[in-house]
């Protein structure tokens, strides 16, 4: 079975005057099965952002 989902990817583009800059595109890509639940496994595996973290700090009040 093949799954579409949208992946965040970072590029390298010319900007006018002929300098190199990073952009982050958002595309969306076709995967297997198998290639899909590895991606999902590792999304839900991965560490919280400190942004994270702040907002379930202030979520359940664990300041002090």
């Amino acid at each position: 079975m093949k799954h579409k989902i949208k992946v965040q990817i970072s590029v390298k583009k010319r900007e006018l005057l002929g300098f190199k800059k990073t952009v982050i595109e958002t595309r969306t890509i076709e995967v297997d099965d198998k290639t899909y639940k590895k991606m999902i496994k590792e999304q839900n595996n991965r560490p919280y952002t400190v942004k994270e973290m702040m907002f379930y700090d202030e979520i359940f009040d664990d300041w002090n």
